[in-house]
């Protein structure tokens, strides 16, 4: 299989999980070769670092320099239409970070784009790719606990400080955050969204968006899902998935979604014994990441549809869109619809 070239857009913080994850999970099948960022000295530390041969600090100049296969696109949802549009004319693969984009009606008109060239656009979900995650899915797709019915996803973390281009985003927990554990919970339930309900608090004196989430979404066949997010617990911080099913359940807590600290899941079918499995990676979130790239350029390869495709993520943007619907009005019960013709 080819070996594909890739430039990561953005050399912040974010960018160093990532390059290290794609060497560790998907070296095999690629090569990171150039870096672009409009901050030069950012861009020259992370190069220099990692030993990159290509830095660049104009997206437009990396995207017509032919050097590049794929872009991992890291840099805020605000300048997404700046290198997406760009990327797909010259024929780039695109890896974007979540959130794909400001708006669902912004995520749209990248997928008709990247559809109409032929280009695979996916979108960084790496909650998917971690290790009791994926477990889960198994377990849910082999029948053991029966149909999902409900899907608790609580997360609870002191994150009162947050800094960077974050600090003044308006769309903030459930866009920057939250989108992750969204897009879980609809990948476990595996139905398409109908209704959402959401309640946003902002107590973070420090930056402009909401920081406390609590939200409802009804999916199709009857499944529920909620979440309740927390970037103000200062103590007993703790990251839980419940999936009930109508032959039994599972519970997976660990003290944060980006934490290395063990995974316990538990899983416990009607009539039978329960039994836990523990899940320890090392440097897990950039693991996860590394295997969502992996899964890209495979598909890239085989011309297979990409689990995490740009496609699939616009129902995770509808719920994102109608949270904030919902939330605009005191927590008033959202049809999805309502978002798509936003």
């Amino acid at each position: 299989m080819k070996k594909y070239r890739i430039g990561i857009v953005g050399s912040g913080g974010i960018a160093r999980r990532h390059i290290e994850g794609y060497r560790a999970i998907a070296g095999d099948l690629c090569e990171v070769v150039a870096a672009c960022d409009i901050n030069q000295k950012t861009l020259d530390n992370y190069c220099e670092t990692y030993k990159l041969p290509l830095r660049f600090t104009s997206t437009k100049e990396l995207i017509e320099s032919g050097e590049v296969d794929v872009i991992s696109l890291l840099t805020p949802p605000s300048v997404r239409d700046d290198v997406i549009f760009p990327a797909i004319e010259h024929g780039i693969h695109i890896l974007v970070e979540k959130p794909f984009a400001d708006r669902l009606s912004d995520a749209v008109s990248f997928v008709r784009a990247a559809e109409k060239a032929g280009v695979v656009l996916g979108v960084g979900q790496q909650l998917r790719y971690m290790q009791d995650t994926m477990a889960a899915k198994e377990i849910i797709e082999s029948g053991e606990i029966g149909d999902v019915m409900f899907v608790a996803h609580d997360h609870f973390q002191n994150r009162t400080k947050t800094g960077g281009w974050r600090k003044d985003e308006k769309r903030l927990e459930i866009s920057i955050f939250s989108i992750h554990v969204l897009d879980r919970i609809r990948w476990l339930a595996g139905r398409p969204p109908e209704k959402v309900s959401a309640v946003t608090r902002y107590w973070g004196d420090d930056v402009r968006g909401e920081t406390f989430t609590a939200l409802t979404i009804q999916f199709t066949d009857g499944v529920v899902g909620t979440m309740v997010s927390s970037w103000h617990s200062p103590t007993i911080p703790e990251c839980r998935v419940r999936v009930d099913g109508t032959a039994g359940s599972l519970l997976s807590v660990k003290k944060a979604i980006t934490s290395d600290d063990p995974c316990i899941l538990t899983i416990h079918p009607v009539g039978g014994e329960a039994r836990k499995q523990e899940y320890l990676r090392k440097s897990a979130t950039s693991m996860a990441m590394g295997e969502n790239m992996k899964c890209l350029l495979e598909s890239i390869g085989t011309e297979s549809e990409f689990m995490n495709s740009g496609r699939d993520n616009l129902q995770t943007m509808a719920i994102v869109d109608a949270a904030y619907l919902s939330a605009s009005r005191d927590g008033e019960m959202v049809d999805v619809d309502e978002a798509w013709r936003a």
